[in-house]
């Protein structure tokens, strides 16, 4: 069954933030400062531990704390929204625990990527909630102007201005297409196929990016997708930033990115769906918001990605 959007609350001047960890440890504390008070110079309250994260190895701390940490404050009438401290890895061990009743109840934004796609793409999948695909607090910093203008419109609810980017490379021409977006980062995506938590591809508009992946991985990553028939059925896929981080020759970036829109290209040449690439998302510093769940448009006429307020098709 799909489920209609659930749309939360837009923030507003002197709302709060809640800053919360589903995934990975903090490892930049300076990041996270500069991260804290750009958020509080767009004119929000931010809410995180006074003493941070304990950690938990790789983790910012154990499964059910981390999850306990969701849950309480999603509840927490003060709270307005959410976005997640980093990403790395750990949704996976935690969205078992998360109470879905609150979220039908009390929608609220929350604003994430990498590995916080798995948690963002699961409570669509389970309630409808459109959330935003946008930078954490340890990347803000590095984040262009438009990428911090992006999310401060998103954040109050301006997310369905059309995004026209303009280095954008379509990969394969199709007809304008419709649908859900949804996906987000190739690994994290990956990693659910085979369990209770994977979701329905079928006419939805997919986003995948991905960072520090050779090429033999990221071939690895597409090729099962396309073998579990992930890429058979959906509307229209977009490719965001493909890069490795050790790069620094522009040649060198530029052929990395060929190879992997190369193997896209062959995996999808049967499909008839539009494929673009080099759209600005992902682990780069013009990360620009989406909303996940939300009915957008491929617009082949004017290359432009379209957003509306819309009930989802039968």
């Amino acid at each position: 069954m799909t489920l209609n959007p659930l749309y939360p609350v837009p923030l507003k001047k002197d709302d709060t933030l809640a800053v919360i960890a589903p995934a990975g440890q903090l490892r930049d504390i300076p990041d996270f400062a500069k991260g804290i008070a750009i958020l509080k110079d767009m004119g929000f309250q931010v809410k995180f531990p006074r003493n941070l994260w304990p950690g938990a190895g790789y983790l910012a701390d154990s499964d059910e704390n981390r999850a306990l940490e969701f849950n309480k404050l999603f509840s927490d009438p003060q709270v307005n929204g959410f976005i997640m401290m980093r990403g790395g890895y750990g949704c996976l061990r935690m969205i078992d625990r998360i109470d879905l009743k609150q979220i039908v109840r009390s929608p609220k934004i929350i604003v994430g990527y990498s590995d916080i796609t798995i948690l963002q793409n699961y409570l669509y999948e389970q309630t409808g909630l459109v959330s935003l695909h946008g930078p954490v607090v340890t990347s803000l910093s590095n984040g262009t102007n438009s990428s911090l203008e992006s999310l401060y419109h998103c954040l109050t609810g301006n997310w369905h201005t059309a995004i026209t980017p303009q280095k954008i490379e379509i990969l394969q021409d199709g007809p304008s297409a419709s649908g859900q977006l949804v996906g987000g980062n190739l690994a994290s995506l990956v990693t659910l196929l085979g369990t209770l938590y994977d979701f329905n591809w079928d006419k939805k508009i997919v986003l995948l990016e991905d960072i520090d992946e050779a090429p033999y991985r990221i071939d690895r990553m597409l090729t099962q997708l396309f073998m579990a028939g992930k890429l058979d059925n959906i509307s229209g896929l977009i490719l965001g930033d493909f890069s490795v981080s050790s790069y620094q020759d522009d040649i060198e970036k530029l052929r990395y990115r060929e190879q992997v829109w190369s193997r896209v290209a062959e995996l999808c040449g049967h499909a008839t769906y539009p494929i673009w690439a080099n759209f600005p998302f992902g682990h780069c510093p013009e990360n620009i918001t989406l909303p996940l769940g939300a009915m957008a448009k491929m617009d082949r006429e004017k290359t432009s990605l379209l957003f509306t307020y819309t009930e989802q098709p039968d």
